[in-house]
């Protein structure tokens, strides 16, 4: 699977280098300095882009294989490894939002981040609604 995920990874970023091969380039235009600035800045969002998500990449399966090798190889016992493997799922969190999701701390995005938060409200309440309820049968049960 990895060896897929790398594969695929690659050529997205072949891809994106190159400029998008294979796509038809569009005529010239009368106004060729304004379509050459915005080509400019259309490439470097591109390559601003690629340069995000190859460090979130990279981060997020650096923590992955830190969480696994924690676990299989016993480097740390019960509550330890189970802080740690949380504390990593919670860097993880913060790298997926901020490389791949493009959620900041900045003005133009707190509506995005405001939406994820409370979406994360409502699923922790169902989730913990839900607890409530099977612990409650379960002690009705015993």
């Amino acid at each position: 699977m990895l060896k897929t995920m790398g594969a695929a990874a690659a050529l997205g970023t072949t891809r994106l280098l190159s400029g998008g091969a294979g796509k038809p380039k569009e005529p010239p235009r009368l106004d060729e300095h304004r379509n050459e600035e915005s080509n400019e800045d259309a490439s470097q969002s591109r390559r601003s882009d690629l340069i995000t998500y190859g460090v979130g990449y990279v981060l997020a399966l650096g923590l992955t294989c830190v969480a696994f090798a924690l676990v299989h190889w016993h480097w740390a016992s019960g509550a330890t490894a189970l802080g740690v493997v949380f504390a990593l799922a919670l860097i993880q969190a913060i790298v997926h939002f901020r490389c791949f999701l493009h959620v900041s701390l900045r003005r133009t995005a707190r509506d995005d981040l405001e939406l994820i938060l409370f979406s994360t409200l409502i699923i922790a309440l169902m989730a913990g609604g839900t607890l409530v309820v099977l612990f409650n049968l379960r002690t009705r049960m015993m």
